[in-house]
């Protein structure tokens, strides 16, 4: 609830990115079970934005399956980002090397989704399968530097949490109920009483007269 909000999205806001190399590219992230997660949240949605920061330069962006972007980029120098971190915003770049010119990232027919253009925005509905986000000069030149973000939608998460929350609550009090009654219901133990030390004393000798006096006898 508290990351993804009432509008159910999960949003980096616009952070500036760069690499000296041809193409940023996600790890390769095997999604399973979409179909499921569609049918109890609906239609996951990923939006990336992008603009270049140099003048004059168009972006590519662009989604397609794992072992497809690692064929095209195989010799190609580029950087993976390994690590994201949201709020606050930070990336973590492993260098992939080589000397390579791909050809331009457009005239490759594997992409499951792409968009390109001074202002690219790229809209994804995620489904099954291991892919990679690749964010690319359109003429596949080195270095390549813009303003991203990054929108994850997952319809209904707030109203399921707020479910989640309620039954949470719902349970601690049940169990706070079951302990009072587990505790007023246990059987307290019966009390012994305490034997008088001077009865004690009598009775020990009224014993010890009736012996002397059958002695005696």
């Amino acid at each position: 609830m508290a990351l993804f909000g009432s509008n159910n999205t999960l949003s980096s806001g616009m952070q500036q990115v760069s690499t000296p190399t041809r193409a940023l590219v996600s790890p390769s992230g095997s999604i399973q079970g979409a179909s499921g997660a569609q049918t109890v949240f609906g239609s996951v949605r990923l939006r990336i934005t992008a603009t270049p920061t140099g003048a004059g330069h168009q972006l590519f962006l662009g989604i397609g399956p794992a072992s497809a972007v690692d064929g095209y980029l195989s010799a190609v120098s580029y950087d993976v980002a390994t690590n994201v971190s949201v709020s606050p915003f930070h990336l973590t770049l492993a260098r992939h090397g080589g000397t390579a010119t791909p050809p331009p990232p457009e005239s490759q027919s594997f992409w499951v989704a792409k968009a390109s253009g001074s202002h690219p925005t790229l809209t994804w509905t995620v489904t099954s399968g291991s892919y990679r986000l690749v964010v690319m000069n359109t003429d596949a030149a080195a270095p390549v530097a813009f303003a991203g973000g990054l929108d994850l939608t997952i319809p209904h998460s707030f109203a399921i949490g707020i479910g989640l929350l309620i039954g949470g609550i719902v349970l601690i009090l049940i169990a706070i109920a079951l302990i009072v009654l587990g505790v007023r219901a246990r059987p307290r133990p019966e009390s012994r009483p305490v034997p008088d030390p001077a009865a004690g004393a009598l009775a020990r000798a009224g014993r010890t007269g009736r012996c002397r006096a059958r002695h005696r006898i």
